[in-house]
């Protein structure tokens, strides 16, 4: 009896999708790529070699913040998406399930991590998962989605931390 409660209970989650992680990788484009309509709280172009939009608390994204970094001169190919404080998995961002790992680097109990996303709408890009110290000497978290041309290879984590 316990077997088949617990069958039916297993099979009620599936069919609800309580047991499916959340995806917000086209709500995080939407923003990064400036589709949803809200506005950046920093707008900046370097001399069109380096583009920087920064939303604070962006709708749809549980972060406190997500910067989108573009440079044109280099290709169209040279993008990042930095996100502060997310509230989830890492994968739930960027509609990974897989996360492939690559490397890591630890320091003065700051924290990095490289994976590559096996699937979703980022397949094969990169993901650093890091906590590091800000200004103040208080950890923050951050997920970094990167194009293997911004990273340039394999980007090294320990050059995220101080």
């Amino acid at each position: 009896m316990r077997r088949a409660v617990l069958t039916c209970a297993l099979s009620l989650l599936a069919l609800t999708g309580a047991s499916q992680a959340a995806d917000y990788s086209k709500a995080v484009w939407s923003v990064a790529s400036g589709q949803s309509g809200q506005t950046p709280l920093m707008d900046t172009n370097v001399m069109g070699e380096m583009v920087m939009r920064a939303w604070v608390a962006p709708r749809g994204v549980p972060v406190q913040g997500l910067m989108f970094i573009y440079m044109p001169k280099l290709s169209t190919n040279h993008w990042a998406v930095m996100l502060v404080e997310p509230q989830g998995q890492p994968g739930e961002f960027f509609g990974a399930r897989s996360l492939n790992f690559v490397r890591a680097a630890k320091k003065d109990g700051q924290t990095a991590n490289l994976y590559t996303l096996g699937d979703g709408m980022f397949k094969g890009l990169y993901l650093m998962d890091g906590k590091v110290k800000d200004k103040r000497g208080q950890m923050m978290h951050f997920l970094m989605l990167l194009t293997p041309q911004m990273a340039q290879q394999e980007p090294d984590p320990a050059d995220f931390l101080k």
